[in-house]
C-alpha cells in the first residue's frame, strides 16, 4: 500500500498528487490517501479511467481516500 499523506497542502497540489499516484499504479497497488477533505474531483478522474476508490470520513476534517485500479482488490478503511 502506497502512503499519500497530503493533508498539508493546498488546492490544487493533492489533486495533481493523487492523479500521478493513480497513472503510476500498476497490479493489485493500492493508494491510501489522507486528505482534510472528501476530493470528489478525484473520484470523477478514477471512475473515468476505470479505477475503484473507498471514501472514509474519520473526523470532518479527516478522510481516508482509498484507491487502485485492479478490479480484484478489496478495498477495505484500515485505522493509522
Amino acid at each position: 500500500m502506497i502512503l499519500l499523506d497530503i493533508r498539508e497542502y493546498d488546492h490544487p497540489v493533492p489533486l495533481e498528487m493523487a492523479v500521478n499516484a493513480f497513472k503510476k499504479l500498476s497490479g493489485d497497488e493500492i493508494v491510501h490517501m489522507i486528505h482534510r477533505r472528501e476530493p470528489i474531483p478525484l473520484f470523477e478522474i478514477i471512475v473515468k479511467n476505470d479505477g475503484r476508490y473507498l471514501s472514509v470520513m474519520e473526523r470532518e476534517d479527516l478522510w481516508h481516500i482509498y484507491f487502485t485500479r485492479s478490479s480484484a482488490v478489496k478495498l477495505e478503511h484500515e485505522h493509522v
